[in-house]
């Protein structure tokens, strides 16, 4: 007969089963007596100082390393859930959609207490909102054929490029098309936009809901402008980590012609003439915040990553 459920199974034990043995078989059947509780000891930070010195303190952090704060303990937990602390956060991420309004900060008190129950943290965990610690990376690959030289055999090479967006709450942004990782690009995007690199493009964008509209004057002799229409999703709850392409556009204005704001931002629809739409380069941006740019798979070249699948 079979062992009990009580007893340890054991190679030698028999089974009705034709089955060879595996270790972890011998854990069958045993009951593991549970350890006493021992309280855990308070450290000296959460003794000594009060919950609201706490509270002053975890007010001056950026909505990212806040949300982390949220993992240390169960303190700060409780702490970092506090309604007043994400306050300043929904200010700033919704600054430039309520811009045009004579009252912006009325207008999104009175959204959070209409659609969001007066939670300032529910509003900005639900409402989607682009991210101003990073940026957002678009990793691009394609085939190019290279010069040929024999007969028998074509070379061809897998070219990587990137894109980057950076915005600010004032409804600027700064754009680049690199080859280079990101690593080695955030110094020039991190520089103040009244200095910026040769080769970063300073531009607009309006945020309609998870609808996103960026205008990129180029500067040249024909005044080319570039509007991309994207879209915001999240891959987790709060993330408003990614940005999908759905189309990208050029237009010739020239020199002396001004550029407009958005037009199919505010739902006019139609195309206008003399508009050039181009089908490369839509990869999904990832958003890659300053304290991970480091460490990001992004960075990785092509012969260890061909290919970078966003999710």
């Amino acid at each position: 007969m079979p062992p009990g459920p009580s007893a340890a199974w054991s190679p030698d034990a028999p089974s009705p089963f034709l089955t060879s043995w595996r270790p972890w078989m011998t854990m069958y059947g045993l009951r593991l007596r549970q350890s006493s509780k021992q309280v855990a000891e308070l450290s000296l930070l959460q003794t000594k100082l009060p919950e609201e010195i706490l509270t002053q303190i975890l007010s001056k952090l950026p909505s990212l390393s806040l949300g982390l704060a949220q993992c240390v303990c169960k303190q700060f937990r409780s702490l970092c859930c506090t309604d007043t602390l994400w306050r300043p956060a929904c200010v700033e991420a919704f600054w430039q959609e309520f811009s045009r309004e004579l009252a912006p900060v009325a207008s999104i008190h009175t959204l959070v207490r209409s659609q969001y129950r007066g939670s300032w943290h529910k509003m900005f965990m639900e409402r989607p909102h682009l991210r101003f610690d990073g940026l957002y990376v678009s990793r691009n690959t394609y085939i190019r054929t290279g010069i040929v030289e024999w007969r028998v055999k074509n070379p061809v090479h897998l070219v990587c490029y990137y894109r980057y967006f950076r915005f600010f709450p004032d409804g600027t942004l700064l754009y680049r098309t690199s080859p280079e990782v990101p690593v080695q690009v955030q110094r020039s995007m991190r520089l103040v936009r009244n200095r910026m690199e040769e080769g970063v493009h300073r531009g607009r964008y309006l945020l309609r809901k998870d609808n996103l509209f960026t205008s990129l004057p180029l500067g040249n002799t024909a005044g080319t402008e570039i509007r991309t229409r994207l879209r915001l999703r999240s891959t987790c709850r709060g993330g408003n980590n990614r940005l999908d392409v759905d189309k990208i556009m050029s237009f010739d204005r020239g020199s002396d012609s001004g550029v407009p704001m958005l037009n199919h931002a505010e739902g006019e629809e139609e195309e206008e003439e003399g508009g050039r739409q181009y089908k490369r380069g839509l990869a999904p941006y990832t958003f890659v915040a300053w304290e991970h740019m480091q460490d990001s798979v992004l960075n990785l070249p092509v012969h260890k990553m061909d290919f970078y699948v966003a999710g």
